[in-house]
């Protein structure tokens, strides 16, 4: 039976599923920040409904754009990689993360005005305002209890707790410093044991995630169990997160989101503060002044993150949008000398509140990096024209006998984008990459130029801010495999489809 449509009725399903698309957007951009399946079931959700939408219409819905070519010839050489896997399914998992570029088309056809550009972003300022109020909330009250010290005598020791290690729950509840543990203590029933969540080794390893937590039991004695801490042989303190992570289960990932945050917001402070300043629009300093607010705020949540990379990378992406802003000779001089003297800020403030340096080959993760660079090199080497397949190393990391997994005993990724990729796709996906993300920011640079003589400053600021925050990812990825991780790469394209909208819009004009 075929079924028919009257124009009324396609109009209808068209309308329909236009609004499901946006909605869901709008709840992907809401939960970006603050969970990622909410983002992800949300920018799945809004995925099949545009892609339904575009085949009830079946033309004139989609439009082209510069990086068309560049996306399709890597998806292409991805999936080759994939199909010449020795573990395929390994391979095309990975594939998952590829195919999140999508995002770009879908954001790129759903920005139809700037009055939606200003929607998605005040939505994401929320939101990040939200998780960084959360990081806020938890360094204050606390994410748990310290053990500071443990008698050998102890119930506790007896257990299996040592110093280092952090309490986040106790019986069914979640406790935040030594008072909430003392309280479930002194509520619990002498026949029965108590059940702990302990993250062991906590302090040193700078995370404290419940889902990493151990259930240890304090065992049922014939009497009371002890309700105070000296009975118990142990002295707890406040166990705060040492480095801000939001709703997130890693520190770098959100560093990497704040960097993008801070440079959209400085890149609309720079926008609206030239407004008021060329044009004499008192009105343009409100929003001007907000906007530097939320800068400083994203700003100083990046420095909590304590990311010596993302520090630098952020710097730098900053530094980019005022070179671009700022027309005049000498002060473009003084930009150079700017990233120096934070080179020597940040080597400074990771020795004073991490105890490492900017660079030193005895911290851990310089080794674990210096370690996977160099197997990298000779896998790149073995393997040059499709790689080894993405996931391949993490699953089968024995075939290819590497060093940093076998001394430090870490299975992870090569800490650098460019190194992953020709590791697992091979130098001609690499090369389609560099290309794409050249193109990309040469789009971006073109699109400020232009940007600048628009009526809207939100548009300016926009482009401003994007091409800072691509500047900053872009840099940072060349130590961290950020374009793996799903959670920050999403805001990565989701920013690059709002590029392309804007420059659809101004072009319009």
């Amino acid at each position: 039976m075929k079924l028919s449509f009257t124009g009324e009725d396609t109009s209808r399903w068209v309308l329909g599923f236009t609004r499901a698309t946006v909605l869901f957007l709008f709840f992907f951009v809401l939960a970006q920040p603050l969970s990622i399946a909410g983002a992800e079931i949300a920018f799945a959700v809004a995925g099949a409904c545009w892609l339904v939408r575009v085949a009830i219409l079946r033309r004139d819905t989609l439009q082209s754009s510069p990086l068309d070519v560049f996306i399709l010839i890597f998806w292409v050489l991805c999936a080759i990689s994939a199909l010449l896997s020795p573990l395929p399914a390994s391979s095309w998992e990975g594939m998952r993360k590829i195919l999140l570029i999508f995002l770009v088309l879908l954001i790129a056809h759903n920005v139809p005005s700037p009055k939606r550009t200003r929607q998605f972003l005040a939505v994401i300022f929320l939101a990040g305002l939200i998780s960084v109020g959360y990081s806020a909330w938890q360094y204050i009250g606390g994410a748990g209890a310290r053990v500071v010290t443990c008698d050998p005598d102890g119930l506790v020791y007896q257990a299996g707790i040592r110093p280092g290690d952090v309490i986040v729950s106790a019986g069914d509840r979640h406790i935040r410093g030594p008072e909430g543990f003392l309280a479930v203590l002194k509520s619990t029933s002498p026949t029965n044991g108590l059940k702990l969540g302990v993250v062991q080794d906590a302090v040193s390893s700078e995370l404290i995630l419940d889902k990493d937590a151990a259930h240890i039991i304090l065992p049922a004695r014939p009497e009371a169990l002890p309700s105070t801490l000296q009975t118990l042989g142990v002295t707890l303190a406040v166990a705060r997160p040492p480095r801000a992570r939001g709703f997130y289960s890693h520190f770098i990932t959100y560093s990497d989101e704040m960097q993008m945050l801070l440079a959209i917001t400085f890149g609309l402070w720079l926008s609206f503060r030239r407004r008021g300043q060329e044009h004499e629009e008192h009105q343009a300093q409100f929003p001007a002044f907000w906007f530097g607010v939320l800068a400083v705020i994203f700003g100083l949540t990046l420095g909590a993150t304590l990311s010596r990379s993302a520090w630098l990378a952020g710097t730098f992406g900053l530094l980019v949008q005022l070179w671009f802003h700022v027309r005049r000779p000498a002060i473009r001089l003084l930009l150079p000398i700017v990233m120096i003297f934070a080179l020597f800020g940040t080597n400074f403030a990771v020795q004073h509140w991490r105890g490492v340096s900017l660079f030193n080959v005895q911290d851990p993760s310089s080794q674990y990096r210096l370690l996977m660079w160099r197997d990298g090199l000779r896998l790149i080497r073995q393997h040059p024209w499709f790689g080894v397949g993405q996931n391949v190393v993490r699953d089968d990391w024995p075939v290819y006998n590497l060093d940093a997994f076998r001394l430090q005993g870490v299975r992870s990724h090569f800490h650098s984008t460019p190194m992953q990729f020709a590791v697992e796709l091979g130098i001609p996906a690499l090369i389609a990459w560099i290309a794409f993300m050249a193109a990309y920011w040469r789009l971006l640079a073109r699109l400020v130029a232009q940007a600048r003589e628009h009526p809207d400053p939100v548009l300016y600021g926009v482009s401003l801010g994007i091409l800072g925050g691509t500047s900053g990812f872009l840099a940072n990825s060349l130590v961290q495999y950020n374009f793996g991780d799903s959670v920050v790469v999403l805001l990565f394209w989701f920013l690059m489809g709002l590029a392309l909208a804007t420059r659809r819009h101004i072009a319009a004009r």
